[in-house]
């Protein structure tokens, strides 16, 4: 993630607009720093590289190298185990998985907000919103899902097949060949200011504009960085975020003008659960089916 250019170009812009000359900075759950070095040399007066894995001892060596002793604390603990005072003008975060949730990061963004940040202050990144579209994409499903209909060495393996069929499953942009079928529909807005909690208890129409095959649903998010926007969508730059694709099986057929029901169910550490309502017929999936129990 320390090379990926798409997303730090990002917030660096942010970076430059929220951080002013001797203000204190907070990057949590910073790994290597990056984003709290770049805070740094934008002239923050203290920087906080908050990380509870052992990777944080390696950003010891990168905030020497860059002559930043001085001004950035390496600590080396959870958000909900850190004493941080006094309380800091910017909180800067990637808690944000694939397709928003996944990670179960945002509790502790939420826990450290609530701690940490004095009133008044920023965060980077300040809010996100989750994205879904009805999608085809033949050549993904045929590896993720159909393929455990089709023998191997003249064995069958298609029990397996349900399981496949039940899992999120995360694929690059630029690697995989997808379409769209509906237009994008917003499913989830948090505004990292005022939410409390990371639960998703969504629903959302979305309008065939196409008639095809719908192998499944895709899913993303896109996030603001005070004035600036980022996307993880099947149109924007690659970055290290993936989309999610949620399967159907069997795929959907679906005409032009056609209006389907969406729901999608994610509490906090979880299972995703989601469903499809089409000409009266409801389809039904969950990751709590994806593995036996």
């Amino acid at each position: 993630m320390v090379f990926d250019r798409v997303r730090n170009d990002a917030y660096a812009r942010a970076i430059a607009k929220v951080v002013s000359p001797g203000c204190r900075v907070l990057d949590l759950g910073a790994g290597l720093g990056i984003h709290g070095l770049m805070a740094a040399a934008a002239g923050a007066g203290e920087v906080i590289l908050l990380e509870p894995s052992q990777v944080i001892g390696m950003s010891t060596d990168v905030v020497a190298i860059n002559g930043f002793k001085d001004r950035v604390t390496v600590l080396r603990k959870r958000a909900e185990e850190a004493e941080i005072e006094p309380a800091v003008d910017v909180i800067i975060s990637v808690f944000t998985g694939n397709f928003l949730l996944t990670e179960d990061l945002l509790p502790s963004l939420f826990l450290a907000r609530d701690r940490f940040l004095k009133p008044g202050g920023r965060l980077l990144p300040s809010g996100a919103e989750m994205k879904v579209a009805l999608t085809q994409a033949p050549s993904f499903y045929a590896e993720r899902v159909a393929c455990w209909s089709e023998e191997s060495q003249n064995l069958d393996f298609s029990p397996i097949r349900k399981y496949a069929a039940n899992t999120v499953h995360y694929l690059k942009a630029d690697q995989v060949e997808v379409h769209l079928l509906t237009t994008p529909a917003l499913l989830l807005n948090l505004d990292f200011y005022t939410a409390t909690s990371a639960n998703c208890h969504c629903h959302a129409k979305l309008i065939a504009e196409t008639s095809g095959v719908c192998h499944g649903v895709l899913g993303w998010f896109d996030m603001q960085l005070g004035d600036e926007s980022f996307s993880t969508g099947p149109d924007a730059e690659p970055s290290h975020w993936s989309q999610a694709f949620l399967p159907l099986d069997p795929p959907l057929q679906v005409s032009a003008g056609q209006v389907i029901d969406f729901e999608l169910d994610r509490p906090e550490f979880g299972e995703w659960t989601w469903a499809l309502t089409h000409e009266g017929k409801r389809q039904r999936h969950s990751t709590f089916n994806s593995e036996p129990a």
